[in-house]
């Protein structure tokens, strides 16, 4: 009798259990669905973590909804924890990929949001997924998130990666990149005494009627005169002619300009040609040259050289 009686105990307590896990399915649409409106309750108090914690405890249905993605991401990246910002990365490369979603400037605003993000948190790798999946949907990226790109980029030694970048957004005509994104890039490019690689790129931008000024020369020119040797002095004239001829082709040169070579070429006889400036001078004739100097290129080379 003991045995009998300690058996169906065993067995109603079996019973019950299978029972309850049985019903549990029943009551958790009832759930789910309460935790979707703490959920969108959060996103509209703009709280950023207590949204996301919410978040993960949906079912994964109710996880793919674009409206609700695009709207967490957003807040997170714009009022989320610094750790928070490779989350709204996450979830938006995952809305980018789903073939059926249409893209609309919630997405647009979303990504630049996201993007901005990871930059401003060093999350580089997540900025760069984030980017390419928005470039293969044609999520437009402005221009200000392109070129924070761009110096993350050069900051951490990728420079062909900044280059690839620039060429490609440049040739979509997009979005419009100025000389003041390639810049960076071809500091960087020039750092490395690769003349070929800057003139190519400088070309690319000009093709795609980006406008270059002394701004951007200047500072090359400043570097190739402290990267000037006896190895590589063929290579740097050949650099500062295509410096000039691109000066001159963009009107800041005339072609009978006397002074076009000045501050430009390597000409090994400087030195004596400002000495024979100099024996040339008379001192009578000091107040006009100063008038001259002050208003011509030796000020502005000086202003320039100040900025860089």
């Amino acid at each position: 009798m003991l045995r009998r009686s300690t058996r169906r105990g065993v067995l109603r307590r079996f019973l019950q259990r299978g029972l309850s896990s049985s019903a549990a399915p029943r009551t958790a649409p009832a759930a789910s669905q309460d935790v979707h409106l703490a959920v969108e309750s959060f996103i509209a108090r703009r709280e950023s973590s207590r949204a996301l914690a919410a978040f993960d405890k949906l079912q994964p249905a109710q996880q793919s909804d674009p409206d609700l993605l695009q709207r967490l991401a957003l807040l997170v990246a714009k009022r989320g924890q610094p750790h928070e910002a490779p989350r709204a990365a996450q979830m938006l490369r995952g809305l980018l990929v789903q073939s059926d979603f249409a893209v609309d400037d919630a997405t647009q605003l979303a990504a630049i949001y996201t993007l901005d993000a990871c930059l401003w948190q060093q999350r580089l790798q997540d900025a760069l997924l984030l980017f390419a999946a928005a470039r293969e949907r044609d999520v437009l990226v402005d221009l200000p998130a392109v070129d924070a790109l761009l110096r993350a980029l050069v900051a951490r030694h990728r420079v062909d990666e900044a280059v690839a970048i620039l060429k490609s957004v440049t040739a979509q005509h997009d979005v419009r990149p100025t000389e003041q994104s390639f810049q960076t890039v071809l500091g960087a490019i020039m750092q490395q005494q690769r003349y070929e690689d800057v003139e190519a790129l400088i070309e690319h931008g000009r093709v795609n009627e980006v406008d270059f000024s002394p701004e951007t020369y200047d500072p090359l020119v400043d570097l190739s005169q402290q990267q000037y040797s006896d190895e590589n002095v063929e290579r740097l004239g050949k650099f500062m002619e295509y410096v000039n001829d691109a000066l001159r082709a963009d009107g800041y040169w005339a072609d009978d300009d006397d002074d076009e070579d000045e501050g430009v070429d390597f000409d090994v006889d400087d030195d004596d040609d400002d000495d024979d400036d100099d024996d040339d001078d008379d001192d009578d004739d000091d107040d006009d040259d100063d008038d001259d100097d002050f208003d011509g290129n030796e000020f502005d080379d000086d202003e320039r050289s100040t900025r860089y």
